[in-house]
């Protein structure tokens, strides 16, 4: 091959890598969460329109920690690699077509998957995914530790995926199936794709991060008003759609007004995080909500009119049951007003239904408080 000719083709290669590299970013751009932006990278890295490796996977770790498996995408044997590419020369999809097939059997994982996610790497051994770490740089067909077999030593591919300010994780990717070599242009892609992999997993940490800030209350460890608008609004619609009834019990600390004007609010907020500890140990994740201040609600789905009552009482006894215990004060007896309601029933919608449930909760502190009503 003449000069020029060797030119051409490096362009040419230059001007592919520069296409992959943006339907990769469209790619991510839409994912946001972190496990879709993890396997829109690696279709990029894995696909035969992309770099065509035939495995890849992400590892991630904090500082003096393991490098943990987030997500692996390829075959794990050559029968798999044979049926996956000839069905996909069979249909051509491109490279949107390929990333969507991959989330949806995220339910369903593939055996390479299932291998890579959770694994930890120690980051002082010998793998080429630890040398990349230790190195930052790339590193290709080195490293003595396949990982138990999970590695192609001869063709791996490893690069670090770099943040702002720190090495986030490591991408990995092999051609065990063909054992082809991998040639200078593909190295270079692949550092550019993992340079950039770097960026979009961090910000796909951060927008995690920020989201679950937002659905949590950070008090309570309770989901936030917001979080409990969402379930109220998705548990009445499947309740609408023929699906399982749907309960509420609206709720409100007795007397906290009095207990942050004679200890001071740093108790009040003692008592709050004590008793959004009772309720987590009580109820299954995503039934307890802060709705404001010192009022908490709880959202249950599948429960009967029969069983209101009884899932009533037990959150009750669980808040109420044992005085909550201050440093520098006396121990502080909790009590808790309930209103429950339930639809079908005496709600149509997700606005009537909360509203029965404050209506039961104004009576019973009418009643006397401490106390549970049902509408």
């Amino acid at each position: 091959m003449g000069e020029l000719d060797a030119l051409r083709e490096e362009n040419a290669g230059l001007h592919r890598a520069i296409g992959l590299l943006h339907e990769i970013s469209v790619l991510v751009r839409s994912a946001q969460e972190l496990a879709p932006t993890c396997y829109a990278l690696l279709t990029g890295v894995t696909a035969g329109v992309g770099l065509g490796m035939h495995r890849a996977a992400i590892f991630l770790g904090e500082p003096g920690g393991p490098l943990v498996g987030m997500a692996g995408v390829g075959p794990s044997d050559e029968a798999e690699a044979d049926r996956v590419w000839r069905e996909i020369a069979a249909e051509r999809p491109d490279l949107q077509t390929l990333y969507e097939a991959g989330l949806a059997r995220r339910a369903n994982p593939g055996r390479f998957d299932q291998r890579v996610k959770g694994l930890e790497v120690d980051p002082r051994g010998g793998s080429p995914i630890a040398m990349a770490l230790r190195r930052g740089k790339l590193v290709h067909a080195e490293g003595e530790d396949d990982l138990d077999g999970l590695l192609h030593l001869p063709s791996v591919l490893a690069a670090p995926l770099r943040g702002q300010r720190r090495i986030r994780g490591v991408l990995i990717a092999d051609r065990r199936f063909e054992g082809d070599p991998v040639d200078d242009a593909t190295q270079r892609v692949f550092d550019l794709l993992a340079d950039h992999a770097g960026r979009a997993v961090e910000t796909a940490e951060q927008f995690e991060r920020l989201a679950r800030e937002a659905r949590t209350d950070p008090l309570t460890g309770l989901g936030s008003r917001r979080s409990f608008d969402e379930r109220v609004a998705e548990a009445v619609a499947a309740a609408l759609a023929d699906g399982p009834s749907v309960g509420l019990l609206m709720m409100d600390l007795d007397d906290f007004k009095q207990l942050n004007d004679t200890y001071g609010h740093p108790a009040g907020d003692r008592v709050l995080t004590e008793i959004g500890e009772r309720m987590h140990a009580t109820l299954r994740p995503g039934e307890g909500y802060r709705y404001g201040g010192e009022e908490l609600a709880v959202v249950l789905p599948g429960v009967r009119p029969d069983t209101l009552g009884a899932a009533a009482d037990r959150i009750w006894k669980a808040i109420t049951h044992a005085p909550v215990e201050l440093p520098g004060a006396p121990p502080i007896r909790v009590g808790c007003s309930v209103g429950g309601a339930i639809l079908p029933g005496r709600a149509e919608d997700a606005e009537s239904l909360v509203r029965a449930a404050d209506e039961a909760l104004l009576r019973a502190k009418e009643e006397g408080k401490n106390r549970i009503r049902f509408a």
